[in-house]
Parts: structure tokens; sequence; C-alpha cells
């Protein structure tokens, strides 16, 4: 009987047990604001980048000089790009896929609904994973608030500054 006993808990402990992975679910907020350092195509851009709901986003670009005060607002299915009190508005399937702005917000509009396996480290926690063919990894600090995000298929690397994140009725 006691060997009985024995398996049974060996296996209760093994099924129900702790965590020993070190894991738990997370995932980005689904709105924030928060300033950006933009590592693609061989370019860095710094921005402002704020998300206030799926396809619903604001980005402005602080630097380079080139494309500084560049504005880019994303509402569902249009796309308006401000400059100098100049707007254009058009589809967003029209806009270039392979863009710093369209790869920015696509992407993290795949991977915020999602719930993020997160391994907890010493001074930050990571997850890594891949969302419709997209690979990704993120990198938290202890209060989860994103600190990088690097996209491995395209290249492109985000590092946050200045993360907030907007809860609603701001």
């Amino acid at each position: 009987m006691k060997r009985l006993a024995i398996l049974f808990l060996s296996v209760l402990v093994l099924f129900c047990g702790c965590d020993v992975t070190g894991t738990s679910k997370s995932a980005l907020p689904p709105m924030f604001c928060a300033t950006a350092q933009i590592e693609f195509d061989d370019m860095v851009y710094e921005a402002v980048v704020e998300r206030y709901a799926d396809s619903q986003w604001r980005v402005e670009f602080l630097a380079p000089d080139a494309v500084k005060g560049l504005i880019f607002t994303v509402e569902g299915d249009e796309i308006e790009i401000s400059f100098n009190g100049l707007h254009f508005t058009f589809d967003t399937e029209k806009f270039p896929v392979g863009s710093v702005v369209s790869m920015l917000t696509k992407s993290i509009d795949r991977i915020v609904p999602t719930e993020l396996s997160v391994v907890e480290g010493e001074t930050t926690d990571f997850a890594s994973g891949e969302i419709d063919g997209m690979s990704f990894a993120l990198t938290l600090d202890k209060n989860g608030i994103p600190l990088t995000l690097e996209l491995g298929d395209s290249g492109m690397k985000i590092t946050f500054a200045e993360f907030e994140i907007i809860t609603v009725g701001e």
C-alpha cells in the first residue's frame, strides 16, 4: 500500500507540480505610447509610437532628419501621412508591405492578442515564438514593460524607451 501511495504522489507531483520552467503567461499591452529606436534595412529611426487598438496607430518620426516630422496615422483600412501641413490619405492595402511603419504596426498587431510564455531571467524576462510564420523575440523588464522586440524574419529591431501603458479613460 505504501508503494502505491508513493507512486500516486509521484505521479500527482509530476503532472500537477510547480512550473519548473519559470514561465508565465503574459502579453504585450493593447494600448501604449513609447519612444522607440527602430533598426531596419541598415537605417536607424527614432519615433514616438502610439497604439490605441488593432490597426489604430500614430507614428511620428523624430530622426533621422530626412524623415523628422513625418506622421503616420493608421485607422483601420486607411492611413494618413502628414508632413509640414500636407496630408495624404489612402487605403492601407496600397501601403508598401516592406515599409518601416507597415512592418512595425502589423507585427505588433499580430503579437498583442497572443498569450506569450515568458521565461523569467535574473534581470529581464524573455518571450519568443512564431506567429503566422513571423518569428519574434521580446525582452521585458521585471515589471512586464517591453524593452526590445526583434522581428527575426524582417531583421527589424525595436528598442523601447519611455514606455507607457495607456488605460481606458486617459
